[in-house]
């Protein structure tokens, strides 16, 4: 019985954080929520974990300008009724239309394509096609956001207004530093508000050998249509204080089931009546 309480605690322990990664989806209890974070903390390495959070939050926050730019732009198209008729006359109503695009800041460019060729194009699409300014080999296809219109396709892709940053994060631990560029060059997310707006992102991975070599530990990853850079920090105090309280916990784990093992293990005594003196 001694070994299956053994075997419980100790997978609890050093599993806490993917057991309630599960939980945390089913339930919204707050203590369950508050449980999950403090495990999270304690077992998790702070560097991956701030990672990990940089880029569910830089995904999050993309998918949702991708979600309302998608509304604003079928909105936009239905209540002008906009047809391809307009798009090759160019009249009042495409007009009317591009008036509407330039009133959104985050759209960089919308393009209307056919299985025939381009239909209408507007905002700068030069770094997204193979043979130059041809419009006729769009790569990455498949990453830029579409939806089908009027027996077409309209792709569209989101660019930050000049010297707007969207996304500014803060963790415990490490206060790492991020970068995270989209595919037609921009920077599109980070907290270093330092950095040049207008920066580039060939510029940028240029410049990020050097960064590597001061900074140990940085690494670019990728996040669907971005290209994340990060940089660590320095720890500050209270990564330590968590750090401490990690090793804590994992010894004190270990002394527990070191002393559930010695304690299942041992044999038990056996306790004999004690010998009385009989009565003569």
């Amino acid at each position: 019985m001694r070994i299956y309480f053994l075997i419980i605690l100790f997978l609890s322990l050093i599993g806490a954080e993917r057991t309630f990664a599960q939980t945390q989806g089913d339930s919204q209890d707050p203590l369950t929520e508050f449980i999950y974070s403090l495990s999270e903390v304690v077992f998790s390495n702070p560097f991956r974990k701030e990672e990990t959070e940089i880029r569910k939050r830089i995904n999050e926050s993309n998918t949702a300008e991708v979600r309302d730019l998608r509304i604003q732009l079928k909105n936009t198209l239905r209540s002008l009724s906009l047809t391809k008729t307009d798009a090759k006359t160019k009249n009042k109503n495409l007009t009317l239309f591009e008036g509407a695009l330039e009133a959104l800041p985050s759209l960089g460019g919308l393009l209307w394509k056919e299985e025939t060729g381009t239909v209408y194009q507007w905002g700068d699409w030069s770094d997204f096609y193979e043979d130059g300014f041809s419009k006729e080999k769009l790569r990455l296809e498949g990453q830029i956001p579409s939806f089908s219109y009027e027996g077409g396709t309209l792709y569209f892709f989101l660019k930050n207004p000049p010297g707007s940053f969207p996304a500014e994060f803060s963790f415990l631990g490490w206060e790492s530093r991020f970068y995270a560029f989209g595919d037609e060059g921009s920077l599109r997310y980070t907290n270093d508000f330092h950095l040049d707006p207008s920066e580039r992102l060939g510029d940028f991975r240029k410049a990020f050998d050097s960064i590597r070599k001061k900074f140990p530990g940085s690494h670019i990853v990728t996040a669907n249509d971005l290209t994340i850079f990060i940089v660590p920090g320095d720890p500050k105090p209270i990564y330590y204080i968590f750090l401490f309280l990690r090793f804590f916990l994992i010894g004190w784990t270990i002394l527990l089931a070191l002393y559930i093992i010695r304690m299942s293990l041992s044999p038990p005594k056996n306790h004999l009546p004690e010998d009385r003196p009989h009565l003569s």
